[in-house]
């Protein structure tokens, strides 16, 4: 799909714009970062909530971050998570249940969870 952007912000985008603004999650992102929310499906600072994981620079950061918080890497020695493919992981699994939209900067990655 290819989206045409014009200088004029559309109202769907600046009240979504504004109205994730006022959650105070995030700071303010080009137009172009609002227009895929609205393309994945996030039209209102509620679903934006639900879905938003956070800032990561990568997929296998966001992979290895995800597993760290639920605990389950600490029963596993560090000899077998130091080799633990995190990019694999993002690929074949994470990436059908999540998606990541960039930020404003290069390798500022902003993730989402499909069900929201």
């Amino acid at each position: 799909m290819t989206v045409t952007y014009s200088d004029v912000m559309s109202p769907e985008l600046e009240k979504l714009r504004d109205a994730i603004g006022s959650t105070g999650m995030i700071d303010t992102m080009p137009d172009e970062f609002y227009q895929d929310l609205i393309d994945y499906g996030i039209e209102t600072s509620e679903q934006f909530e639900d879905a938003y994981q956070g800032s990561y620079s990568s997929g296998a950061e966001f992979c290895e971050t995800m597993v760290n918080d639920c605990g389950d890497l600490e029963q596993i020695p560090n000899f077998i998570t130091n080799h633990i493919n995190w990019d694999d992981m993002w690929e074949c699994e994470l990436r059908h249940d999540y998606f990541m939209i960039d930020g404003k900067r290069p390798g500022d990655k902003r993730f989402f969870s499909k069900y929201f």
